[in-house]
């Protein structure tokens, strides 16, 4: 779970990115921004540039051209995110409960938030376990949760529900919800899916690394703005 942090007016721009690998182009030309306590889902077949498009925006790959703005937040130039990518990230040797003391020890935060929200999400029983015995969903459930323990202004999530039950998905949007409304800025992407899409102040839709259109989702309506 994560305490209340500090408003800090954290507000990302993303002007004119565009990332190539050779002459493939994965992303081309996107802009788009968003603030802290927003949720923006990118969606899109696979292939469509969203893996990338999160990578670019957490700040582990360069944009071939454009470029990727942070403004406000704890410290200057980049605020805290925390990273889950469509694999877990997991050391197979550690327990769930030595990546959340680690996580936390790196940033300096108190390990208990990582710890309640492992039980929060049904994966405190495995906590002793090595996390190369656990099965895909407890693996996503233990990403999750050393997300939430460093601390983070920013969650930049792929497929944040992928292998989750029901229970699971749930207990992870309630947690989405809670962060949210503490100041956290998330940034999600997945093939499509309505539950994430309820929650999104934002929706972009990537067809072969273009917005092809972008959905805001205010309190009194839906408005739907062609950008591409």
């Amino acid at each position: 779970m994560l305490r209340d942090l500090p408003r800090t007016h954290l507000r990302l721009e993303v002007r004119h990115v565009s990332k190539l690998f050779g002459t493939t182009v994965a992303l081309w030309q996107l802009d788009f921004s968003a603030s802290e306590g927003q949720f923006v889902l990118a969606i899109g077949a696979n292939g469509s540039g969203k893996s990338t498009f999160l990578r670019v925006v957490a700040g582990l790959t360069s944009p071939t051209a454009g470029a990727v703005r942070w403004t406000g937040g704890s410290a200057p130039g980049r605020p805290r995110i925390a990273h889950v990518g469509h694999a877990s990230g997991l050391y197979d040797g550690l327990t769930p409960f030595e990546h959340l003391m680690l996580a936390a020890r790196l940033a300096h935060t108190d390990p208990m938030g990582g710890l309640a929200v492992l039980e929060r999400i049904g994966a405190g029983s495995v906590a002793g376990v090595s996390c190369g015995r656990l099965s895909a969903g407890m693996r996503r459930r233990v990403a999750l949760a050393r997300a939430f323990a460093s601390g983070p202004e920013v969650l930049v999530l792929d497929e944040p529900l992928g292998a989750l039950d029901d229970a699971g998905a749930a207990a992870v949007l309630e947690l989405f919800g809670e962060a949210i409304r503490a100041g956290c800025l998330i940034i999600a992407a997945a093939p499509s899916d309505a539950r994430l899409r309820a929650i999104a102040d934002q929706t972009l839709a990537l067809v072969d690394g273009r917005v092809l259109r972008s959905v805001t989702s205010p309190s009194d309506g839906i408005e739907a703005i062609d950008v591409g």
